[in-house]
């Protein structure tokens, strides 16, 4: 393991500019996962090929993060995913060069092709909301491409542990009086709220982090809930009267432990 890591003040450094978001995701990487090392990412030739395909430069965030991380499952291929290269491609009615994508396609982030000059340009969402305002212009989502990026590591590790031999995830959800509870149990992370323009079909998500343990609070759109008898789509468990999901992955199974121990039952299907 490097030097002590402290999620907090290596993720606000991390979301400073380019440079320190691949300096903490390899951190967070050899803390938390496995390092990075030579071979998890795309060479030079790979990058080359898909941009001669896609008739343009990537922007040098985009390549220095495929570079990076992207052929690393557990950092960027499991839920929201970072594109495969082969993949990669330009969603023509929007011209958005999508690249940060949900697993069941549910929604999408990209670059504007008028901003694919930019060395670290921002970045658009495409929700599934069925607003027409959204579906034309997409929402302003973050400010840097490398930022997106920390956001997606760290949303992969969330789930990254599911199918390996020791599962560190679990997940829950809050009724509407219990997400306050989360602000006083646990210590916000220094991420940048997003998406940078508020809407209430894309609330966004809140990062907090403990011993050892990193949590996603990721309310429902439009501040609502479900009502009793109705089931989520595909879900494996549904609380009547939840308004927001959370999902907790632990750095250690000791940790993982006491979060068990001292965290409202209620919260979790744990059977």
């Amino acid at each position: 393991m490097p030097r002590a890591f402290d999620l907090h003040s290596e993720l606000a450094a991390g979301t400073l500019d380019r440079r320190g978001a691949w300096e903490f995701i390899r951190r967070f990487a050899a803390a938390w996962s496995a390092p990075i090392r030579d071979g998890d990412g795309y060479d030079g030739s790979e990058l080359a090929a898909a941009e001669e395909r896609l008739g343009f430069r990537l922007p040098t965030a985009l390549r220095e993060a495929y570079a990076l991380f992207g052929l690393r499952k557990d950092l960027c291929g499991s839920m929201h995913r970072l594109q495969p290269l082969e993949d990669l491609g330009v969603w023509e009615p929007w011209n958005l060069l999508s690249y940060h994508v949900e697993n069941q396609g549910v929604w999408q982030c990209g670059v504007r092709l008028a901003d694919l000059h930019l060395d670290d340009p921002p970045v658009v969402h495409l929700p599934h909301c069925g607003c027409e305002d959204h579906g034309i212009r997409g929402l302003e989502w973050m400010e840097r491409v490398s930022l997106d990026c920390v956001e997606l590591v760290l949303t992969e590790s969330l789930y990254n542990t599911y199918e390996a031999e020791c599962d560190l995830g679990m997940s829950g959800e809050l009724l509407r009086d219990e997400v306050p509870l989360v602000d006083r149990m646990f210590r916000s992370l220094p991420f940048p709220a997003y998406p940078r323009e508020p809407s209430p079909c894309v609330p966004g998500t809140r990062w907090y982090a403990d011993d050892d343990l990193l949590i996603c609070l990721s309310p429902y759109s439009n501040g609502g809930e479900l009502p009793p008898g109705v089931e989520r789509a595909n879900a494996w468990w549904h609380r009547p009267g939840s308004v927001a999901d959370i999902n907790i992955r632990a750095r250690t199974p000791k940790a993982l432990e006491n979060a068990r121990k001292h965290l409202p039952r209620s919260w979790f299907d744990w059977r």
